[in-house]
């Protein structure tokens, strides 16, 4: 799960900083998606035990990773397909609402650089909500 929090730390910075608002701004951009350093500091600042801080961190990175709070799930794959006409109905389950797994094929599929396939799934996420 941490390779959610270091590919899309920029992204989630701004909702790290919600989620524990007694975590600066240079300690966030000190972090850079470091899983390990930001259960370190939340233990540090919130004295959680490691499970604690641990369980806090991946319930951040559900959240982002996870689509479907858009919407349920059959309909957003419909939703997805028809918005990128490429999409099979079998990669659309692959994909089962993860926007890492969206970027990626996006990369992979139509040729798209990380930022390009992350900035059109939050297009996509904006449009359809």
């Amino acid at each position: 799960m941490s390779e959610i929090l270091n590919g899309y730390w920029n992204e989630l910075k701004g909702e790290a900083q919600k989620t524990w608002g007694k975590l600066t701004h240079n300690e966030l951009d000190q972090i850079a998606g470091d899983a390990k350093k930001l259960e370190g500091l939340l233990q540090q600042k919130y004295g959680h035990s490691i499970e604690e801080a641990r369980k806090e961190v991946n319930k951040l990175q559900d959240r982002y990773d996870n689509m479907t709070y858009s919407g349920e799930w059959n309909q957003l794959k419909g939703k997805m397909q028809k918005y990128w006409g490429e999409i099979t109905e079998n990669e659309a389950d692959k994909i089962n609402g993860s926007r890492t797994r969206l970027v990626g094929l996006l990369q992979e599929k139509l040729g798209k650089t990380r930022s390009q396939a992350l900035e059109e799934v939050d297009q996509f996420l904006k449009k359809i909500s």
